[in-house]
């Protein structure tokens, strides 16, 4: 599998990309180096192609040209803000990843502000970048292959090989997207923190599989008894939803729920989540070695926490669902109003994020639930350790939103399979963890950033 991606955008850079895919092919070997499009094969699914690709890349190259920003459609509309920009989902899916990221100005161009970007791409702007320039090229692409010699940490040409599963570390490499294909799926969001999600085995899988403390398949469903999440009971109100910052946080507008719903103490656990794996003869999510328990389950998809709670609602007799957007946000609010429920400045020791001050920021993973103070209702890490999976579609902005606390789907052009996430997580920077702070990721789509809460009506 390709282990660089180059990422451009056609009418902006594609004389460069061209160049600089000779170059890196020639020293890398061209089973190592993929550029969209020009390698897509007729008849081949292109957006299942670029999730395959993504989900094994170890360093990307992302071509930044002198109309790079500025690209419009023909509603004068600027295309790298769209839901499903490919730019946009390609480079937002690789900071996610925690990969390397590589931005390379061509052109003249100059490094975009955080201002000018989407909010998933605003990491980008951290990443050191390097300029190639029309009269230096082929010295500029030398010190462009050293980088990439440096981070895949190989010094010759590559052979072509198979991709090595990487060791379990602090800081592992974020799964990528990837389309499903029966029932596995790697999947491409924002943004954009995805890995391959491993098919169910058939029985005979099942017998032969050898007993493992992580991955080990049960098959003996009728054994196994739910746990349920312990429930906090929030009141009708009303809330200002959204934020003035960004574009996707607007237009703010106040929500009013009337009526009481349940959601849970803490995001679903390990303990939890594993019952239900164990129960329905699934996988167990990897933990990378952080410890299972009554840490937050990491790499679910929103499709997994639905078959969760589907399981849960069986077992138990009461209906658990996700809550919607408007109920997290509310909930997470708890009667504040300002930029995280404690206040408007991250603080130290708050939250479990990069940057958070807490004891957690070193050892870069997921902290158990309940290791922060709650917020006044009594919910425990709304912001920070993992984001977490809402009922919503995913919409650009809040535009013609339901103002009742419902979720809000495939109305008013609402793309269902990409969901909203919640909350920001512990490789997040605070700006993720705000109260009105969102993201869309599509809903096949699970990696080391991403767990859930549930919700429960009376």
């Amino acid at each position: 599998m390709s282990k660089i991606f180059i990422n451009y955008r056609r009418k902006d850079s594609s004389p460069y990309a061209g160049r600089l895919y000779d170059r890196l092919a020639a020293h890398f070997g061209h089973d190592h180096v993929f550029m969209d499009i020009d390698q897509i094969e007729p008849g081949e699914v292109f957006d299942q192609v670029i999730q395959e690709k993504l989900a094994a890349v170890q360093v990307a190259v992302v071509l930044i040209g002198e109309h790079w920003l500025d690209i419009a459609d023909a509603n004068g509309q600027r295309r790298l803000d769209h839901l499903d920009n490919w730019v946009q989902l390609e480079i937002a899916a690789l900071l996610e990843r925690n990969i390397h990221v590589i931005p390379v100005l061509v052109g003249g161009a100059a490094m975009p502000k955080p201002a000018q970007l989407p909010v998933c791409l605003v990491p980008l702007t951290k990443h050191q970048g390097l300029e190639i320039t029309d009269h230096r090229f082929h010295t500029d692409v030398d010190k462009l292959i050293k980088a990439l010699e440096k981070i895949m940490e190989v010094p010759t040409p590559l052979q072509s090989e198979s991709p090595k599963i990487p060791e379990k570390s602090g800081k592992p490499g974020f799964p990528g997207f990837a389309a499903i294909a029966g029932v596995v799926g790697i999947v491409l969001a924002a943004g954009i923190y995805f890995g391959l999600i491993s098919p169910q085995p058939t029985a005979e899988q099942s017998q032969q599989a050898t007993p493992d403390p992580i991955n080990q398949l049960v098959t003996e469903q009728s054994n196994v008894s739910a746990i349920e999440p312990e429930m906090v009971r929030i009141p009708p109100g009303k809330f200002l939803m959204g934020s003035a910052d960004y574009d996707d946080e607007k237009p703010q507008h106040e929500v009013a729920i009337a009526y009481a719903f349940e959601i849970s103490k803490y995001e679903v656990t390990f303990d939890e989540y594993d019952a239900f794996a164990k129960a329905t003869n699934r996988k167990l999510p990897d933990d990378y070695g952080w410890g299972r328990g009554k840490r937050p389950v990491i790499n679910v998809s929103f499709d997994d926490a639905q078959a969760y709670l589907q399981w849960l609602s069986d077992k138990t007799g009461k209906q658990y669902r996700l809550p919607s957007e408007a109920e997290w946000e509310y909930a997470a609010r708890a009667g504040t109003q300002t930029v995280y429920w404690w206040g408007n400045d991250i603080g130290e020791n708050n939250a479990n994020c990069s940057g958070c001050g807490s004891q957690w920021d070193s050892k870069k993973q997921t902290a158990p639930v309940g290791s922060f103070k709650p917020n006044a209702f009594g919910l425990y890490d709304t912001a920070g350790n993992v984001w977490e999976w809402t009922q919503d579609c995913g919409h650009e902005n809040y535009q013609n939103a339901p103002n009742n606390g419902s979720a809000w789907t495939d109305a008013n052009g609402g793309v269902c399979n990409r969901r909203v996430v919640r909350g920001g997580s512990w490789f997040d920077f605070p700006q993720y963890l705000r109260s009105a702070g969102r993201l869309r990721y599509y809903s096949v789509a699970s990696n080391v950033g991403r767990g859930f809460r549930i919700a429960r009506d009376f």
